[in-house]
């Protein structure tokens, strides 16, 4: 099914003028319910050819954009989601994680973050961070 995004709301620039695949724009808007939603068009298409050619599985989105008053509730840092380039996505340990972790890179995402505790992996494309894959 192709979900065309709809317009930025509260976020850093319009949103994507760009059909996704497997994503609705909505599913990256703010948690908080303030409706922002700032995902940068370029980090979306990765991770829409992600699941479409390196991954084939279904990825569910725990978080997207996050507006200021969000992140600082959930103690972020304020380096990726608030810039649209992150995402937390659950994905199942295993095979099924390291599929993901290669397609990721293939795509061209910069960084993988893997919680022991955390039922999600964090995926980000903030050049200004190191690169590789992280467990935490």
């Amino acid at each position: 099914m192709i979900n065309a995004p709809e317009t930025n709301k509260g976020g850093a620039g319009p949103a994507a003028a760009t059909a996704y695949i497997h994503f609705r724009l909505e599913e990256f808007a703010c948690e908080c319910g303030c409706g922002a939603n700032g995902m940068d068009p370029r980090f979306l298409a990765k991770l829409d050819r992600l699941r479409s050619v390196y991954y084939q599985r279904p990825l569910t989105v725990s978080s997207g954009y996050r507006c200021p008053v969000r992140e600082a509730a959930v103690g972020g840092s304020g380096a990726n989601h608030p810039l649209g380039v992150a995402a937390d996505l659950i994905v199942p340990k295993g095979a099924a994680l390291r599929d993901f972790v290669a397609g990721a890179f293939a795509v061209g995402i910069r960084r993988v973050i893997v919680y022991h505790d955390k039922p999600h992996t964090h995926v980000d494309d903030n050049p200004a961070l190191p690169e590789g894959i992280f467990v935490k």
